[in-house]
């Protein structure tokens, strides 16, 4: 049954785009024609038979004697009452103005033409038109003006035709709603589950990969494949993610152990420096540096990967900010002095709130000493208390980052400058881990340059709640 349903144009995207706009497209050029045609006021007149010219001689007779006894009478009152006998709608036009006057509801619009082209004939025609069935004309005079009495049988007042008849332009615009009303509803099938698509993609771009399509389940045609297919991407690329993440931090459980080895034996070999040359003391020294700088990268991976795994090294604590961070300034300010830099930091706002305090300290440690290391002569940060919410703000006068990198340096191990040393710009593990401690606070952190000069990190954490 595989061959049935594929060949079922509906559970194609193709097939679906083609029947919606077939079916539209046709009923447009129906609707079109068929009031085309309505409107075009054709009609055909025959020889009237015998028994149809008796019965509007008789109508007539029937008016005069009414219009005879009340003169003054309303003429539409006459026909309605004059027709009722036999179920007939009747219609007078006098000859000389050409006024039509109806003895029934409905107005015959633009179809006035066949009976104005009559009323100056001598004997009773039928006429069958698009408003209906007519006989006549039979002259008569009334009140002393000269009529033509036209009777009939009008098609029903709710027909389409009717309408088609007394108002195309309102017929024309209910094709054109109904027409993009079809269109509407098949452009949503289309662009509902793209959109969707579209948001999960940008999800993923912001390194959600949990993101699953519905799509993938509730639809058969190429846009369901389409949501399979996103779904096994995701899927592919947060295996590949987890994967790396986890050689990254098993490599660094790993190095520790011969690192630790090593510092020993660097260590022995400084207890016996008074009988090691100094060149050798020095390629030792050189060696302690380096191994003291991999023990410290490795410290930054594992501490990365438990943040990314969302586990803090600290317990949730409700602090004053203050107590969190006043320390931290007071150690960056003692930095900055070496460093022939000034730290201008505003007052701490006086409030308390839910953090981890030793990870929210290490984070605003790091963004200080990032912009010391950058800055020319001052770095400063500032406090904004909002309604639910804090924002911390760490700006230097240095000469910024390529606007390329604003969004890439939070990855670790991204450096903006190649050119740059470990020395000079680490190993690009520091903002990393601090957009996971904001992050693991409910938080956002952006980075930006600055209009006239500098580079600024914009730090949002929640007040009230983690």
């Amino acid at each position: 049954m595989n061959w049935v349903k594929k060949a079922n144009p509906i559970n194609s995207l193709f097939g679906r785009i083609f029947l919606w706009f077939w079916l539209a497209a046709i009923l447009l050029v129906l609707i079109g024609a068929w009031t085309a045609k309505q409107v075009s006021g054709s009609y055909s007149v025959r020889p009237i038979q015998a028994e149809h010219a008796a019965q509007i001689e008789q109508i007539a007779f029937r008016i005069r004697v009414i219009t005879q006894r009340r003169p003054d009478a309303n003429l539409s009152l006459v026909l309605r009452r004059a027709g009722q006998r036999d179920k007939l709608a009747l219609l007078l036009i006098e000859q000389q103005s050409r006024e039509f006057i109806y003895g029934f509801p409905r107005r015959l619009g633009p179809l006035k033409g066949p009976f104005l082209d009559l009323i100056e004939q001598q004997q009773a025609y039928k006429i069958d038109t698009s408003a209906g069935v007519f006989f006549g004309p039979q002259k008569m005079v009334i009140n002393g003006k000269n009529y033509a009495l036209f009777a009939g049988r009008p098609k029903p007042t709710g027909s389409i035709r009717q309408l088609a008849r007394a108002n195309p332009v309102l017929l024309t615009t209910i094709a054109l709603v109904i027409s993009a009303a079809l269109c509407a509803m098949f452009t949503w099938t289309l662009v509902k589950p793209i959109r969707s698509l579209q948001k999960s993609a940008k999800k993923v771009a912001q390194g959600d990969l949990s993101q699953q399509e519905d799509i993938a389940s509730v639809r058969g045609d190429e846009l369901g494949d389409l949501g399979k297919g996103f779904n096994q991407m995701t899927k592919r690329l947060s295996d590949l993610i987890d994967g790396q993440k986890r050689l990254v931090a098993d490599i660094s459980h790993e190095l520790r152990s011969p690192l630790a080895r090593l510092q020993l034996a660097i260590g022995i070999a400084h207890n016996n420096q008074d009988t090691i040359p100094d060149n050798i003391i020095k390629q030792l020294q050189r060696i302690e540096k380096e191994a003291t700088q991999i023990d410290h990268m490795i410290e930054q991976v594992l501490k990365l990967s438990r943040l990314e795994a969302n586990v803090p090294v600290d317990d949730l604590q409700q602090v004053d900010l203050a107590s969190v961070l006043e320390p931290v300034c007071n150690d960056c300010r003692f930095e900055a002095q070496n460093l022939g830099k000034d730290l201008d930091v505003q007052d701490i706002p006086q409030l308390r709130l839910s953090c981890y305090p030793q990870l929210l300290a290490s984070a605003v440690r790091n963004l200080l000493n990032n912009g010391l290391k950058y800055s020319s002569t001052k770095v400063e940060m500032s406090f904004e208390q909002q309604t639910a919410k804090l924002v911390i703000r760490v700006k230097d006068d240095g000469a910024g980052v390529d606007s390329a990198d604003l969004t890439k340096m939070f990855e670790p191990f991204y450096r903006s400058s190649t050119s740059r040393t470990r020395e000079t710009g680490g190993v690009g593990l520091g903002l990393a881990i601090v957009k996971q401690a904001i992050l693991l606070h409910g938080g956002d952190i952006k980075a930006q340059n600055c209009v006239n000069n500098g580079f600024e990190v914009v730090v949002t954490i929640p007040i009230n709640q983690v």
